[in-house]
């Protein structure tokens, strides 16, 4: 059996908003770079994939001829004696940022193919944007439930209980 890895890279135009790089950076996988051609753009991307702590996303500026003038790859912080006696909280919070990443992506694409996720009822549904403000497509055969797993709650929910 033959495995094909693909590593995607992205280009960052000096021209985008911080919010246009942010969805830009959303698509990453592990392993994919962006390619960047403009200081302040560089800095932002860095800044947000720092802040994600999004490890194996390299960073790149580079000149006219494609040379590498910087680089910047988030490396985890090694792990203090206090991080090590609390394995699990940091195992959590692990999960916590690869679930929030998944999420994030999902809704970016939600976003580019023309769909919203609504909280309807107790669970959550999908419909295309345009039928996302009326309440009657929300039941409608046009929006389709979304399996939750029971890991999707509401606050009231949670006040309740």
């Amino acid at each position: 059996m033959v495995w094909l890895v693909v590593f995607m890279h992205i280009q960052l135009a000096p021209d985008l908003s911080q919010a246009q790089v942010t969805d830009k950076l959303r698509q990453l996988n592990a392993g994919d770079r962006v390619h960047c051609f403009d200081v302040r753009q560089f800095n932002v991307a860095v800044n947000i994939i720092r802040g994600w702590r999004w490890a194996n996303i390299l960073v790149l500026l580079l000149g006219q001829d494609n040379q590498v003038i910087e680089q910047f790859k988030y490396q985890p912080k090694a792990q203090s004696s206090q991080q090590s006696e609390q394995p699990g909280r940091d195992r959590h919070l692990q999960d916590q940022e690869q679930v929030v990443h998944a999420l994030e992506k999902v809704f970016a694409h939600c976003k580019q193919v023309g769909l919203q996720v609504v909280s309807f009822s107790d669970g959550l549904v999908v419909v295309p944007e345009h039928l996302a403000a009326d309440p009657m497509a929300l039941s409608s055969p046009e929006a389709l439930g979304v399996n939750d797993y029971e890991a999707y709650t509401t606050i009231t929910e949670q006040l309740e209980s």
